[in-house]
C-alpha cells in the first residue's frame, strides 16, 4: 500500500497544522506521522480503527508504545526510524503478532521521510499494510511447490516438461542417474539435445494423433557422455484454458529390461533349438543306419566293377565319380551319427584355454598355409571345467575352421578366454571376415543350414557344436557380426551338470546307440 503514499511527503509551510491533521485523518491507509523524537503527531482514522484505539491513546505517545505496547524503543538493529530521518527511502519493517482471536497477523510497516519547503526532514510517515493473507498464500504455495517437487523427484522415471518449442522448463532429479545431467544443466536446453529432431517429430505426431495421453512409446535418448540408451516414454500436452502450452514426458530407462529380454530370448531360443535337435537327432539316427547298408553295397560293387575293367576303360571315370559321391554320402552319415548319438563319454577336469589351444594345434597347418594371422588372448589363470575333451576340442576345431573359411585365406583369427561376472568360463573365436548376413543369424545353429557351396559342407557342423555345448549346460551364441567380422561366444559352467554325468555313466555302462538331442 505504501506506493499510494509519496516516498517523500512535502508539507507546505503555509498549511495550518489543524488542516494538515484533518487531511491526514482521512487517509484510507493506516498511517502515522512521527516527530523527530518518535512521538505520534497525527494518526489516520483507518489506523485507529484497525487497532481499536482512540486519539488520546495514540497522539503524543512514542511509536513503540503504540505499536508494541511497551516502554522500550525498538533495538537499533531493527529500527528504521533513524535512517528515515536521514532522508533514506524504501524502508520497511515486518511486524508480527497474534490478535485477540489468536490468529497470526503479519504487517509490513513502511517508513518515508517528510520534508518542508527547504528540504529539511521534519518527521517520518509510517504506513501499515496487512500482508497476513499474502504470507499465508505464500507459505501455502511454498509448501505446495515443495510437496509437488518431492512427488516429482520421487517418481521412478525422468520427468521432463518443455514448451512447444522444445525448450526444457523442468526436469526432476532422476535426470542424473539416467541421463548423466544435473537437473539445472538441462534447464533452457532443447529436447533435441536428448533425441534427434526426426524422432521428436515422430513422437509429436503420435501425441497429436492420439488426442490424449500416449503411454509406453519406445525410443532412444542420448546421455551426456554421448551414449544412446533405450527408453520408454509416456507423453501428454500441458494445457492452460484448454490450449496446449507445453509437453510433459516421463522417461523410463529400459536398459535393464532390454538386457533381461535378451537373456530370455536367448534362453527361449536355446530351448527351441534343443527341442528341434532332439527330434531331428532321433530321426537322423534312423536315417544314418538305413543309409549305411546301401552305401556299403554301392562301394563294394563299384570296387568290383572297377577292378574287372581295364584301367583305360571309358567307364572308369564314371565309377570314380560314383566312389567320390559315396564318400560324400558317408561323410554325411558320419555327421548324422555324430549329431544323433554319442559313443563313450569321458568326463574330466580340463582347462578351457588348453582345450582351445589343442583344437587350434590340430588345424594349425591349415592357417599357416592360408597365411592367416592368429592372435591368442588366454586367461592368465587356469579356467577349470568338467567335460569330454574329445567333444569340446571338436567344438573349437569346428569354430576355428569356420573362421578360416569365412576369411578365404586372408585375415586375422583371435582366440580369447576369460571368466565372466557369473563365474562362467568363456571362450571367444573371432574372425575378420565379411560377417554373417542378418537374415542368417537366426539359422546358423539349425541342422543342414549352410552358406557354403555344394560339396563343401553338410550344414551339420554348428548344430553338432550346439548340441555338445547344450549337453554341458553351456551356451553358444553369435556375440557380434558385421562387416568387421564375426565373434562366436561359448560359455561353460565350471562343473559338469548332473544330466551329463548320468548320461556318461549310462553310455559307459554299455547302453550303446543311445539317442540324444
Amino acid at each position: 500500500m505504501s506506493e499510494l503514499l509519496p516516498a517523500e511527503v512535502l508539507v507546505p509551510s503555509e498549511l495550518p497544522d489543524a488542516t494538515f491533521r484533518r487531511l491526514f485523518h482521512f487517509l484510507p491507509i493506516p498511517t502515522l506521522f512521527l516527530s523527530p523524537d518518535k512521538r505520534v503527531l497525527a494518526a489516520s482514522r483507518s489506523f485507529l480503527e484497525r487497532y481499536g484505539l482512540a486519539d488520546d491513546q495514540v497522539l503524543e505517545r512514542p511509536c513503540y508504545e503504540v505499536f508494541h505496547r511497551g516502554n522500550q524503543p525498538c533495538p537499533a538493529s531493527v529500527c528504521r526510524f533513524p535512517a528515515a530521518m536521514q532522508g533514506h527511502q524504501g524502508l520497511y519493517n515486518i511486524h508480527q503478532y497474534r490478535n485477540s482471536l489468536g490468529r497470526l497477523v503479519v504487517e509490513e510497516v513502511h517508513l518515508s521521510p517528510c520534508t518542508d519547503q527547504q528540504g529539511r526532514v521534519i518527521g517520518v510517515i509510517e504506513s501499515v499494510r496487512d500482508i497476513s493473507e499474502a504470507k499465508r498464500l505464500e507459505n501455502s504455495l511454498s509448501e505446495t511447490n515443495e510437496l509437488f517437487s518431492c512427488l516429482l523427484n520421487s517418481m521412478l522415471g525422468v520427468v521432463v516438461a518443455a514448451d512447444l518449442q522444445g525448450r526444457i522448463l523442468f526436469v526432476n532429479h532422476n535426470a542424473k542417474p539416467v541421463l548423466g545431467y544435473e537437473p539445472e544443466e538441462l534447464l533452457d536446453k532443447t529436447l533435441w539435445e536428448l533425441s534427434p529432431h526426426e524422432e521428436l517429430k515422430r513422437l509429436r505426431g503420435i501425441l497429436d494423433a492420439s488426442r490424449g495421453p500416449v503411454r509406453g512409446v519406445r525410443t532412444q535418448v542420448t546421455k551426456k557422455e554421448g551414449e544412446t540408451i533405450p527408453v520408454k516414454v509416456n507423453l501428454n500436452y500441458i494445457h492452460r484454458n484448454g490450449v496446449p502450452i507445453g509437453t510433459l514426458g516421463i522417461i523410463t530407462d529400459l536398459r535393464e529390461m532390454v538386457k533381461i529380454e535378451r537373456h530370455l530370448n536367448s534362453a527361449r531360443m536355446q530351448v527351441v533349438q534343443s527341442d528341434k535337435l532332439a527330434v531331428l537327432g532321433r530321426m537322423a539316427a534312423g536315417v544314418a543306419h538305413e543309409l549305411n547298408n546301401p552305401l556299403t553295397g554301392i562301394t563294394v560293387y563299384t570296387d568290383l566293377v572297377r577292378e574287372s575293367l581295364p584301367p583305360d576303360h571309358p567307364a572308369q571315370q564314371d565309377l570314380t565319380f560314383i566312389a567320390e559321391d559315396v564318400d560324400r554320402c558317408r561323410d554325411i552319415v558320419r555327421d548324422l551319427l555324430d549329431y544323433s548319438r554319442q559313443g563313450s563319454i569321458e568326463l574330466e577336469t580340463l582347462d578351457l584355454s588348453k582345450v582351445v589351444e589343442e583344437a587350434y594345434a590340430l588345424i594349425r597347418a591349415d592357417s599357416l598355409s592360408l597365411h592367416l594371422k592368429v592372435i591368442t588372448d588366454f586367461a592368465s589363470q587356469p579356467l577349470p571345467i568338467q567335460g569330454d575333451r574329445k567333444l569340446l576340442r571338436q567344438v573349437f576345431i569346428n569354430l576355428i575352421s569356420n573362421a578360416m573359411d569365412a576369411m578365404e585365406g586372408d585375415g586375422k583369427i583371435t582366440m580369447r578366454t576369460y571368466e565372466d561376472d557369473r563365474g562362467m568360463r568363456c571362450a571367444e573365436i573371432s574372425d575378420t571376415g565379411p560377417g554373417i548376413p542378418s537374415e542368417h543369424l537366426a539359422k546358423v545353429f539349425e541342422p543342414f543350414f549352410t552358406t557354403k557351396e555344394p560339396g563343401k559342407g553338410t550344414g551339420l557342423g554348428l548344430s553338432v557344436v550346439f548340441g555338445v555345448i547344450a549337453r554341458h549346460e553351456g551356451h553358444i551364441s553369435v556375440k557380434e557380426s558385421g562387416p568387421q567380422g564375426t565373434t562366436f561366444l561359448v560359455s561353460l559352467p565350471a562343473s559338469a551338470p548332473k544330466t551329463l554325468q548320468d548320461f556318461a555313466d549310462k553310455i559307459n555302462g554299455g547302453e550303446e546307440d543311445e539317442t540324444i538331442g
